[in-house]
């Protein structure tokens, strides 16, 4: 699956930079891993990162950052802390931000539990002992992970996001760790690109899905990302179909982030993007074709009940071939799968062809 989600009772330093290492991530109590994500109605695909800290410096552009925010503010590197004064600038922040947020920040590290498996520090910045800035990260054996930052909009020049980022990374390469995990980020919604000012594109490494290995930035193909693939594969469907004159609708799966949430247990479709077939005669998809990214295959499926299927069986109008696809429809859910795509659309042609029989009155499914 594409999105998962794991609540660990405990979780040791090298049981994180494991699952640090096969892009998973905090969430909550939680880590969890995902492959694509909906923003203002749209479909992506996240990208984990990670800096390789050894050998690692700050260019001269990041020394600046540093340098001015050091100069003028305290700063502590500490483990968490969470109280009051963290909470009251969290809401600040929350006015400012674009995009939903945890209603607290015990609520977001701790999400209802009462203990912390994890083990978080903290990167906190004061102006003559105001709180204008923190973030948390957590320590693995080896790795650590930039979970959350939060920061006063009144100096939101200094960059201060960025700069409790970069006094993560000086805390893991000065206590000697390899690796320092910032999250995701996501092609095409820029949201996220400050990430990758952390380094150079030969620098910061991304996580290949397909390969489960991770490769510098500077080789980052976005045409291999999850969503981009989806698209192109179900084009190529839709162009088949549109020259058989088979209505269709490419439609996102909504309940397919549902198992990150703790909504559904399983999934019908292995994919967040899908064709509705037939659109012209179900309103609500009955028929869909998707493309399975874990096996590389193309997908033709039906979520039709079999005894409405088995109406198929009572009219004897039915010929030889409309009856022997009807049993076929009755006995298998998923009626076609291939590498290409071209068996998939044969037997869409095939169930077209016997709904023609269904429009010209002869039954009524």
């Amino acid at each position: 699956m594409f999105t998962e989600k794991h609540l660990p009772e405990s979780l040791s330093g090298e049981e994180l930079d494991v699952f640090l290492e096969y892009g998973w991530y905090r969430m909550g109590q939680t880590v969890f891993t995902c492959h694509f994500l909906f923003f203002e109605d749209n479909l992506y695909s996240p990208v984990w990162l990670r800096l390789p800290l050894e050998g690692y410096r700050f260019r001269k552009s990041l020394r600046k950052i540093k340098r001015r925010v050091e100069e003028r503010f305290e700063v502590k590197v500490r483990p968490a802390i969470i109280d009051e004064e963290k909470e009251l600038l969290f809401q600040h922040f929350k006015k400012h931000f674009k995009g939903k947020l945890y209603g607290s920040i015990n609520e977001a590290l701790f999400d209802g539990h009462e203990r912390n498996v994890f083990n978080t520090w903290e990167v906190a910045v004061f102006d003559r002992g105001r709180l204008i800035a923190f973030s948390f990260f957590d320590l693995g054996h080896l790795s650590l992970a930039s979970i959350k930052a939060v920061y006063e909009h009144d100096y939101r020049n200094f960059s201060l996001g960025i700069y409790t980022m970069l006094r993560e990374i000086q805390f893991g390469w000065e206590k000697g760790f390899d690796y320092y995990y910032p999250g995701y980020f996501v092609p095409g919604y820029s949201r996220f690109d400050y990430k990758l000012r952390i380094g150079k594109p030969e620098e910061v490494e991304f996580y290949d899905l397909k390969t489960s290995t991770w490769h510098p930035y500077s080789s980052f193909d976005p045409e291999r990302i999850p969503v981009r693939v989806l698209n192109l594969k179900l084009f190529r469907v839709g162009f088949a179909l549109s020259g058989l004159r088979i209505p269709f609708q490419m439609l996102y799966y909504p309940a397919f982030e549902s198992s990150l949430f703790g909504t559904a247990e399983e999934q019908f479709l292995q994919s967040p993007l899908f064709l509705h077939i037939f659109s012209d005669h179900y309103l609500n998809p009955r028929f869909v074709v998707y493309y399975d990214l874990k096996k590389d295959v193309f997908v033709f499926s039906h979520s039709l009940h079999r005894e409405v299927l088995e109406k198929f069986l009572t009219d004897l109008n039915l010929t030889d071939a409309e009856k022997k696809l009807t049993e076929y429809l009755i006995n298998n859910t998923v009626l076609a799968e291939d590498v290409t795509e071209i068996p998939v659309v044969n037997m869409v042609k095939r169930v077209a062809n016997l709904l023609k029989s269904v429009r010209r009155g002869r039954l009524n499914v």
